[in-house]
């Protein structure tokens, strides 16, 4: 089996996520593609037999076989902050509350800025309607924190906040 430092090039890791909720141990262990040639895996997805082929947005350049080291849906991110912040949009940002960020020239602070006013319009809607429990209250407080580290060139913490924002979404 190949080691998590030989695919990693002893990168350190940018960001936990995860993804799929599920208890399962791993049994396979998904590998994205490099980041840049020689400089290691993007990611690696921990995912148990049922979970194998779950993530259909997420390329995938190798499986390998893993024994149970973490739990199904647990990724290992290696990219830097404006990759992250691109894959957050890509898999679920942009499709939940519509904002593109090629629209915003790519600018993340003002990116986050209007997702943060579409999710936090979405759930005053939801307060008038007696329904203010749940992942979007979350949601909404994670995604002000990572509107305000953006806006203060701070993009690991903006990606970081955005990750708790990910696995609040998985119970949207």
């Amino acid at each position: 089996m190949t080691s998590l430092h030989q695919l990693t090039a002893n990168r350190p890791i940018t960001a936990l996520r995860t993804v799929v909720r599920c208890p399962a141990q791993a049994t396979a262990l998904r590998q994205g593609p490099e980041v840049e040639a020689g400089t290691g895996v993007a990611w690696l997805a921990f995912l148990c037999p049922a979970h194998t082929e779950a993530l259909p947005a997420w390329p995938t350049v190798a499986m390998h076989t893993d024994v149970g080291s973490m739990t199904c849906g647990t990724v290992l991110d290696y990219r830097p902050a404006e990759q992250l912040l691109q894959s957050h949009a890509d898999l679920w940002l942009t499709p939940l509350t519509g904002v593109d960020p090629q629209a915003f020239g790519g600018i993340w602070s003002d990116v986050l800025d209007q997702a943060d006013r579409v999710l936090s319009a979405s759930l005053d809607e939801r307060q008038t309607a007696d329904d203010v429990d749940g992942p979007l209250q979350g949601m909404v407080t994670m995604l002000d924190m990572a509107r305000r580290s953006a806006a203060e060139g701070d993009l690991t913490q903006a990606a970081t906040a955005l990750g708790y924002c990910e696995t609040m979404a998985l119970d949207l």
